[in-house]
């Protein structure tokens, strides 16, 4: 299961009623929908010349491709849908699986802003076509989004101010200066503890 901000693994109470049917947004379906098809695009990518290949790279992910080619960003995407789909173990992701994850999702509420009732119906039933407000679901979910910060700004600031706005994750220096994240700093980092766990109350999927 991997960490957000709030828990993503708890089920709606929202009752889809047929006759009054209300739209809601299910921030699990809409992160895993994502990574299950970047496999799709991945897949395409392989199949591109190399010259091709970093111009699609870089439309697809505009900050990731700062940090990584084809198959760190391959490596990263299928580490985050295992992490997502585990039902046990909790994974705290680090700002190159964030800044990874941001331009995945930020993809697909492009796409589906521009697509017609019928195609947004199909990819979030749920939904019922109403659309996605990415900036609330980042607010929400996201600890904080430093890793879209420039480079010069970043690199301006002090311990004393990284440490005050809460950018306390070492990879972040790297992710903003554009580079390439070690193994270490490929995978994600298992927690010991359930970091929602209230009484043994919490349910999940």
């Amino acid at each position: 299961m991997l960490y957000f901000k709030e828990n993503i693994y708890i089920p709606t109470t929202e009752i889809f009623d047929q006759n009054d049917p209300e739209p809601f947004f299910d921030p699990y379906n809409f992160i895993i929908q994502a990574l299950v098809g970047d496999r799709d695009i991945f897949y395409g990518l392989k199949q591109e010349s190399q010259g091709k290949l970093i111009e699609r790279i870089t439309v697809l992910f505009p900050h990731a491709s700062n940090y990584g080619g084809v198959d760190i960003l391959n490596d990263i995407s299928k580490r985050l849908l295992e992490g997502i789909v585990e039902p046990i173990i909790w994974y705290k992701m680090n700002a190159y699986q964030h800044c990874y994850l941001y331009d995945s999702l930020a993809a697909v509420v492009e796409d589906y802003s521009y697509s017609d009732l019928e195609q947004r119906i199909k990819t979030y039933p749920e939904m019922m076509g109403t659309d996605i407000d990415f900036n609330e679901f980042l607010n929400k979910y996201f600890f904080n989004t430093a890793f879209l910060i420039n480079s010069d700004r970043f690199n301006e600031m002090g311990a004393v101010e990284k440490s005050q706005q809460g950018f306390n994750d070492p990879c972040l220096f790297g992710v903003i200066n554009g580079l390439t994240p070690t193994k270490d700093e490929i995978q994600l980092k298992q927690l010991e503890n359930n970091p929602f766990k209230k009484n043994n109350t919490d349910n999940y999927r």
